[in-house]
């Protein structure tokens, strides 16, 4: 398992800790030897958020408080693949064809499948079509002016955690 994930995992929503601790194995388990499961992002401050929003080219359309990474409910997702068999880990990948363990599925799908088994929404689907395939989240219901609404009237857990 990769360390910084587990670190990122502890970030995320209090009510949604032990659950994406569980789904992260699960998905990290289905990958072969050669490949490891790395979150890139969980929770995202509104500052980071805006940093990402302003970045050219751009990465998100999202600002502050529009994110359901800003409120801990959501991870992205990258595969690493270690090529020189050293234990490293040192090539990152968003290719959601490649099967490096040469099972007749893709590596991007395996995960993809474990975690939308498990509860998890994949991407950002707009007209049909997804697009933001390293994205999960659980909104629990609640879309992201009901969480900026909570967290403006501070209606708190855990520090600033909003209330699900």
């Amino acid at each position: 398992m990769d360390k910084l994930t587990i670190e990122r995992i502890k970030l995320m929503h209090p009510k949604l800790r032990d659950k994406t601790l569980a789904d992260y194995k699960a998905a990290n388990n289905v990958l072969g030897n050669g490949c490891r499961l790395r979150f890139s992002y969980t929770l995202r401050t509104f500052a980071e958020q805006d940093a990402l929003y302003n970045k050219r080219p751009k990465v998100t359309n999202a600002k502050a408080g529009q994110s359901y990474h800003n409120y801990g409910l959501a991870f992205d997702i990258v595969l690493m693949y270690d090529k020189d068999k050293n234990g490293t880990f040192e090539a990152v990948s968003w290719d959601t064809k490649y099967d490096g363990d040469k099972d007749g599925i893709s590596d991007w799908l395996e995960v993809t499948k474990v975690l939308t088994d498990r509860g998890w929404q994949n991407g950002f689907i707009s007209n049909g079509k997804r697009w933001d395939l390293p994205h999960f989240q659980i909104t629990f219901g609640l879309n992201w002016r009901e969480l900026l609404k909570r967290y403006n009237a501070k209606c708190f857990v855990e520090g600033e955690y909003v209330k699900i």
